[in-house]
């Protein structure tokens, strides 16, 4: 979801969109965007980055009690996000292409495979998320269950560092 940013951090974010505008059509090149990183830890924020980058993983989501705890508006289609690495170095710039809200427990196997994650099936993606949304939820003092909110996300790669 989002990060706390210094100003290298910040200076290198701008710096990576403005080199990303030549990719984005004319229409676009002054729109806004927003940066994160995938998952809890920099293990996982660069696995998922790796799968993005393969192309192998199209999509992910996030528990909307984060989105209300963090104070940040459920994305939109269209909407461009930088992802970073952990540590905040731009990596890559999406765009989203669908955004559903859906319960943990509605959740399908075509999602769960445009995930990428694991060995692509609903067992493996509600094991693994189940673990992570159960983490956030002892964050931000909530509860995981069947029933959590979450707010699936469909992207495409716009650019993607070498």
């Amino acid at each position: 979801m989002s990060q706390t940013r210094n100003q290298e951090t910040e200076g290198k974010i701008e710096a990576f969109w403005k080199s990303c505008r030549e990719y984005l059509p004319v229409e676009d090149r002054d729109a806004s965007f927003s940066s994160w990183f995938f998952g809890d830890s920099a293990a996982l924020a660069e696995e998922l980055l790796g799968l993005v980058i393969s192309g192998v993983k199209t999509a992910t989501c996030g528990a909307l009690f984060d989105y209300e705890w963090e104070g940040i508006s459920i994305p939109e289609v269209g909407s461009y996000h930088i992802v970073t690495d952990f540590s905040g170095e731009p990596r890559c710039l999406i765009q989203l292409s669908n955004v559903k809200i859906c319960t943990f427990g509605g959740v399908t196997a075509d999602f769960a495979a445009a995930e990428g994650e694991g060995d692509r099936s609903l067992k493996s993606w509600r094991a693994g998320h189940q673990a992570f949304f159960e983490r956030r939820a002892a964050e931000t003092g909530n509860v995981f269950d069947e029933n959590i909110t979450l707010v699936l996300e469909y992207f495409k790669v716009i650019y993607a560092k070498a």
